[in-house]
């Protein structure tokens, strides 16, 4: 892999790397060359959200059967065992981790779990936005935590080894996940409350009650998640991207911080337009949208740029091991205590 726009430390750096994106919106997945493009990237693992965050049962395991015949034949596997994510990096191929943004699918019976589980989900969301069964989301009103069947969910989801995702659940939710799970969880993809000011954005203190226990926290490269509340109105930049994530370090170490990209690689400006007009606006942008073109950080136009990540980390003075941990080493490590 060789990219001119880079430094050799940059390049070499990314190129030992286990590079892991631990969120990519894939409902529906439309080209199976995409998946050429991330290993052209440098990108060994990514958290493919196969499901769409609306789907109920039926939906939910057809999307899953979808997407097991689009990669079948292919050198990209579903990601089941730490060694899948290993042996990717050593082949060249992807790892995908599969996961679901909300549990419509199995709340009403906890057992399904189980089935979504042989069906190789290993990530999991309490919940999306709104309440649930099983806890709150971050746009609810009152957020009035864990419910007990939210409980009974993170009794079930550690004895499976599935990681337990809070990205989008309000700031009590994600605290009792954390203090209730008896294994890591995880802040798959956002941003910090203290410096930029939408709704899914998590609080200082929830970002730590989860990285105390071992989790991690992915950030957003999304331009909302990045635009600073003393900046705003400006496009942030790459520089400001990894400005968000010199606060995460110096906020929970550097062992807890990793890439939460959120990128959704198969919208087109029509599916932009149109989850700006249904859902956008008022939930995750309290302030004016990006344009379609603009909805990523200056410098950043898809997953082909990420080794211009890896390069902005080592601008900012992270030495060659900490620019790996958080490109995906943490990322890693969280899965090897969490997955059974």
């Amino acid at each position: 892999m060789v990219v001119k726009e880079v430094s050799e430390s940059a390049q070499r750096v990314h190129r030992e790397a286990i590079v892991v994106d631990m969120l990519e919106a894939m409902f529906p997945a439309r080209d199976i060359g995409y998946f050429k493009t991330l290993i052209d990237a440098g990108v060994t693992a990514i958290q493919a959200t196969i499901t769409h965050f609306a789907d109920d049962l039926p939906v939910a395991i057809t999307k899953i059967a979808q997407f097991y015949k689009l990669i079948e034949g292919t050198e990209n596997k579903i990601a089941l065992t730490i060694a899948d994510i290993e042996n990717a990096k050593k082949e060249g191929g992807v790892a995908i981790i599969a996961g679901m943004q909300d549990s419509i699918p199995y709340e009403r019976n906890l057992d399904l779990i189980r089935v979504f589980h042989k069906l190789g989900i290993k990530v999991m969301q309490i919940a999306y936005y709104k309440q649930n069964y099983l806890g709150a989301g971050c746009v609810e009103q009152k957020d009035r935590g864990l419910t007990d069947r939210g409980r009974e969910a993170i009794e079930e989801l550690n004895r499976l080894g599935i990681l337990i995702d809070v990205s989008h659940c309000g700031d009590k939710t994600a605290m009792d996940a954390a203090e209730t799970s008896k294994a890591p969880i995880s802040i798959t993809h956002t941003t910090p409350a203290t410096l930029v000011d939408i709704p899914r954005a998590r609080a200082d203190e929830t970002i730590k009650a989860v990285a105390e226990r071992g989790g991690v926290i992915g950030q957003v490269i999304w331009t909302p998640f990045c635009e600073r509340k003393d900046k705003m109105g400006v496009r942030p930049s790459l520089s400001d991207f990894v400005d968000i994530i010199d606060h995460l370090v110096d906020l929970v170490g550097i062992d807890h911080v990793g890439l939460g990209l959120d990128l959704i690689p198969f919208f087109e400006q029509r599916d932009y337009d149109e989850f700006m007009r249904n859902f956008g606006v008022s939930l995750i942008y309290p302030h004016k949208a990006p344009s379609f073109e603009r909805k990523y950080v200056e410098g950043f136009h898809d997953i082909s740029d990420m080794i211009k990540i890896t390069e902005e980390l080592l601008r900012h003075g992270y030495s060659d091991d900490e620019v790996k941990k958080i490109l995906g080493g943490n990322w890693l490590r969280l899965l090897k205590e969490v997955w059974k």
